[in-house]
C-alpha cells in the first residue's frame, strides 16, 4: 500500500539526480577562451641619463672698445662638455624632466644650463624615441679676445627643444639602456652690459 509513493518519490529523486548532472556537466564544459590583448611591456618610470655633449654656438658680440670703435667676436665651438638629466613619467608617454649640461672648455668661451621641461616618448620594444622642451637659466661666459675683450660669466635665460632616441638592449634586466642620439637646439640670452671692454 505504500509502495506507490516510494516509487514515485524515487522516480522523482532519479530524475532530479539526472538533471543535476546533466547541468554540472554542461556547467564543466567552457567555451573557448576569449583573445585577449597582449600585455604591454613594462616601462620605466624614472629615467637617469649622463653622457658626454657637444656644443656649437653661432653667435657673434659686438663689444664697444674704449676709442668707441666696435669688436666684434664670435663663439667657437666646445667639443668637450658633459650632460646629464632626470626624468620622471606620470605615464608611459608624458613626464617631467631636469637637465643640466657643463660645456666651460671652449676655446674662447664656456656655457652652464640648468633646465626644466616636459618630456614626451614613444615606448616600443628595442627602441624608444623621445622629444622635450624646456626652460631655465644659462651661465655664458666669453667671447673672449683677451688682451682686447674679455667677457666675465654672466647669467642668463635660456630655451631648450629637441628630441632623440634610447635604445634597451636588456642590459642588466633592461635596467640601463643606451641613448643613441639626443639633439637640441637652444636659445640663450645673456647681456654683459653697456661698459666698454667687458660688455656687449
Amino acid at each position: 500500500m505504500y509502495r506507490a509513493p516510494l516509487n514515485s518519490l524515487g522516480r522523482i529523486l532519479a530524475i532530479g539526480c539526472a538533471v543535476g548532472l546533466g547541468a554540472t556537466s554542461l556547467h564543466g564544459q567552457d567555451s573557448p577562451p576569449k583573445p585577449t590583448a597582449p600585455l604591454e611591456e613594462p616601462v620605466s618610470r624614472i629615467d637617469v641619463f649622463t653622457g658626454y655633449s657637444y656644443l656649437t654656438p653661432h653667435a657673434t658680440v659686438n663689444t664697444t672698445l674704449l676709442d668707441g670703435s666696435k669688436y666684434p667676436l664670435k663663439y667657437g665651438s666646445v667639443d668637450y662638455g658633459a650632460i646629464g638629466s632626470v626624468a620622471y613619467f606620470m605615464n608611459r608617454y608624458v613626464g617631467g624632466v631636469a637637465e643640466y649640461a657643463n660645456h666651460e672648455l671652449g676655446r674662447n668661451d664656456g656655457f652652464h644650463d640648468l633646465m626644466g621641461g616636459l618630456i614626451m616618448r614613444l615606448p616600443s620594444h628595442g627602441a624608444t624615441p623621445f622629444v622635450h622642451v624646456m626652460a631655465g637659466g644659462i651661465k655664458v661666459g666669453g667671447p673672449n679676445g683677451e688682451p682686447v675683450v674679455y667677457h666675465r660669466y654672466t647669467w642668463g635665460t635660456g630655451l631648450k627643444a629637441g628630441g632623440g632616441l634610447d635604445f634597451d638592449g636588456g642590459f642588466f634586466h633592461h635596467h640601463v639602456g643606451i641613448r643613441v642620439f639626443q639633439a637640441d637646439y637652444i636659445y640663450m640670452h645673456a647681456d654683459f652690459g653697456p661698459q666698454p671692454v667687458d660688455g656687449g
